[in-house]
């Protein structure tokens, strides 16, 4: 038998350990994800644990109840001092749990109608520990699941919203969008009503291809949002490099006739202006702009846009190549008179034999119209006798 001093104790630490249960189950009935679960319309494997979770709620709310009046129980017989009373209230097995009617087949004639379990105070408590666990435990997992998907569905819906819009601004009707919010919504209705069948890495995989379609409509609406609003810079931009492309035609064409007069055999196709089928299609785009065909005209932009910078680049090529056989020509001018100069450095400039191979080197260098080739070796001849004679010295 406890002493008066050692019930007393025992009954306070039962009394406070009751009032921090009051707390931790108003917390449990508070809880998110108890008012998503008991409010929801839920289906499959969250209806099937919310069905045990709340079966196992009530139960744990019947045995805190029964915990108070065991409680309430033991301070009276503590007030009326009898001590023995108490010591079996706050030491046997004094608390009925789980009483079940027997059927009849089960029944003996002088045996209980009624069976129950017994357990001590202490062991209450610690299945009440074990079943509150059990319930914060799906609890939380359904509010995680629910708060994670709504955390992700909501930027898309809002990026869904903005992308709706600018479609409209653009009377564009893009099927991905309808696709896109009835994917939403099904999400979003499977994380009401299931939450804890959505798989972390198949949720994922959703917002992945879900982002990604939505972004990819986006750009698409973007591209032409930009050939509406950027046509007239835009336009202006191509109208300059069809310019710069006319400009480098006509250099390459003055080139040309250059070269035809003063190079022998030079090889050159003649240059091609190609600004004339580049501006027709320039003047054609303003007419898709004033029709709203932002699709057509999006497109008819970009392809312009590239195949005038492509029309640059080969009319530059072209003067590259036909302005080289000029400088080519200039460049065996210098650098015969550099090796002439060299030679009068080193006192060979009476030599007989390189003052004839300079006046055959010059002589084709001067001739109009040159032949390069001829040229060329003409001057490495001179160039080799040269380093020759330096040799020899």
């Amino acid at each position: 038998m406890l002493s008066h001093e050692e019930a007393g104790r025992a009954l306070r630490r039962l009394d406070e350990e009751s009032d921090r249960m009051a707390d931790a189950l108003v917390a449990m009935d508070t809880h998110a994800g108890h008012q998503l679960l008991r409010n929801a319309a839920l289906k499959g494997l969250t209806k099937r644990r919310w069905t045990e979770t709340s079966a196992t709620m009530t139960v744990l709310w019947e045995q805190f109840n029964l915990h108070r009046r065991m409680v309430e129980l033991a301070k009276d017989l503590l007030a009326r001092r009898d001590i023995g009373a108490l010591t079996t209230v706050l030491t046997d097995p004094v608390v009925e749990l789980n009483a079940q009617q027997l059927p009849i087949e089960q029944r003996s004639l002088t045996g209980p109608a009624i069976v129950s379990e017994r357990v001590t105070m202490t062991e209450l408590v610690e299945r009440m520990k074990a079943a509150y666990k059990a319930i914060t435990e799906v609890l939380a997992a359904a509010d995680t699941a629910w708060t994670t998907t709504i955390g992700q569905i909501d930027p898309l819906e809002t990026q869904l919203r903005t992308v709706s819009a600018l479609a409209t601004s653009l009377g564009v009707d893009d099927p991905a969008l309808a696709g896109i919010a009835r994917d939403l919504g099904h999400i979003r209705e499977l994380a009401l009503a299931d939450p804890m069948a959505l798989d972390a890495g198949q949720s994922t995989q959703w917002w992945d291809r879900l982002a990604g379609d939505l972004e990819d409509v986006r750009s698409r609406l973007h591209r032409l949002s930009s050939a509406k609003d950027t046509f007239d810079d835009r336009m202006a931009r191509i109208e300059a490099l069809l310019g710069e492309v006319g400009g480098a035609c006509d250099e390459a064409e003055v080139a040309y006739a250059t070269v035809m007069q003063k190079i022998a055999s030079p090889g050159l196709a003649r240059p091609n202006d190609s600004t004339g089928p580049l501006r027709a299609r320039l003047t054609e785009l303003p007419h898709l702009w004033r029709a709203g065909q932002w699709r057509e005209l999006a497109a008819g932009l970009e392809a312009l846009e590239r195949d005038s910078t492509s029309a640059l680049a080969e009319a530059r090529t072209q003067l590259r190549l036909v302005t080289g056989l000029l400088d080519r020509r200039l460049e065996l001018r210098g650098r015969l008179e550099a090796y002439r100069a060299k030679a009068s450095r080193l006192g060979h400039a009476e030599d007989l034999d390189l003052t004839e191979l300079h006046r055959t080197a010059h002589g084709v260098l001067y001739t109009t119209p040159c032949d390069l080739p001829a040229a060329t070796r003409a001057v490495n001849r001179y160039q080799q006798a040269l380093q020759e004679k330096r040799t020899a010295s």
